[in-house]
């Protein structure tokens, strides 16, 4: 039986860590990544570094090392996924100077101001932009290239003919499907906002949750449709029939989370509706994770499972009305009934970040820790648990 934790991002004088995100490689590496806010732990903060965190086979995690940085620059850190057929880890981030995302600017607005960033950015010898980091042995080195991506078009909920990009978001990692013709495909979660609001009471109106998804190893990547309006940050699972389960924190109040789903591998989704068991804080909403591990990737850890179940799906989130009471939920049927769940900590907290490693059986999930009504107080932490422990 194993649970061990240690705070691997320390937020502590200029540096505030937000949005974990992890993936496990095939060799039993935890890549752990971060945005460090400087000075703030505003999304609005004005500087933000991408930093990751290994943990090697020996069960130690290194310290926080800078992946990206710019002074004075936002440089957003999104999604996390690792390709097992190349060998390949792969983590988005955008480089932008931020705005505050409760102004309603006109679209001549935002046209200059597009314009007075590129000519600020042009005299700092930096570009802006949608860009990928990639790393081939093992995250210990990584090179960046400028994101390629394809929108698709969709009718807005003004009736309007949008097209639909998206920017893969933290927390959420993507997941790569083995099963059917898209075997390979990496799907990432992702969100669009169609122009501006003033308060979280409009929000519900102007963003959707989608993904991105490619069959060339990430060299390429495509815009799905979007999922249901009002939901922002989402998270994923291919299920045993191939279909994914769209996972969305959702902007209502109505502590619910909502679901959508996926039987063309990611490209469109349908079938919404919200979980009748699944809880969510009352006033944002919250990011989440969401893991399925098949009984063949458990190994000799399947003898736990409950006979006759062939995987074990798992959903992590502050389960209160506020950020708090990390909780782990499970099931044994795709999500459709959760049968128990495990309090990681019962403290203040917020976004999560879940993966497995079928090479030594373990589970890490990185989240952030707070403490005195405040969930990000600490920084990030990392619990390493084994599915004895969860099911004990």
């Amino acid at each position: 039986m194993l649970l061990e934790e240690k705070l691997i991002f320390s937020s502590s004088g200029r540096s505030n860590y937000r949005i974990p995100s992890v993936i496990f490689t095939k060799h039993g590496t935890a890549l752990a990544f971060s945005n460090d806010r400087k000075d703030s732990i505003s999304d609005c903060a004005a500087e933000m570094s991408v930093v990751l965190s290994r943990r090697a086979k020996d069960g130690e995690w290194s310290e926080p090392r800078t992946l990206v940085f710019a002074k004075d620059v936002a440089c957003i850190i999104g999604s996390a996924v690792y390709d097992a057929d190349t060998d390949e880890a792969i983590v988005f981030f955008r480089r932008c100077f931020v705005r505050n995302e409760f102004v309603a600017y006109s679209e001549d607005d935002i046209k200059r101001m597009d314009k007075e960033d590129e000519l600020r950015a042009r005299n700092m010898g930096i570009r802006l932009g949608d860009f990928v980091l990639k790393s081939i042995d093992d995250g210990l080195t990584w090179k960046e290239e400028p994101l390629a991506l394809e929108a698709v078009p969709y009718t807005h909920i003004d009736g309007s003919t949008r097209k639909a990009a998206g920017f893969t978001h933290g927390a959420a990692h993507g997941i790569q499907l083995k099963r059917g013709e898209h075997d390979g495909r990496l799907v990432c979660p992702s969100r669009i906002f169609e122009g501006s609001y003033k308060s979280l009471s409009e929000i519900c109106t102007h963003v959707y949750n989608n993904a991105i998804y490619s069959d060339d190893h990430g060299k390429t990547w495509r815009a799905s449709k979007p999922v249901q309006i009002g939901t922002g940050e989402g998270t994923l699972i291919e299920r045993g029939d191939g279909s994914i389960l769209y996972n969305s924190r959702a902007y209502f109040g109505d502590g619910k989370r909502y679901l959508a789903t996926s039987i063309d591998g990611g490209e469109t989704y349908g079938d919404f509706r919200t979980d009748g068991f699944l809880t969510e804080e009352i006033n944002c909403g919250c990011n989440a994770s969401f893991l399925r591990v098949t009984k063949e990737e458990l190994g000799a850890a399947a003898s736990f499972l409950p006979s006759g179940a062939d995987s074990i799906t798992l959903f992590v989130n502050p389960r209160a009305k506020t950020r708090r009471n990390m909780t782990v939920a499970v099931s044994f049927d795709d999500a459709e009934n959760w049968h128990t769940s495990r309090v990681i900590f019962d403290g203040e907290c917020a976004y999560s970040s879940l993966d497995y490693s079928s090479r030594d059986g373990i589970f890490c999930l990185i989240y952030e820790k707070g403490k005195e009504s405040d969930p990000y107080a600490l920084g990030i932490s990392a619990v390493i648990f084994d599915l004895e422990w969860l099911l004990s």
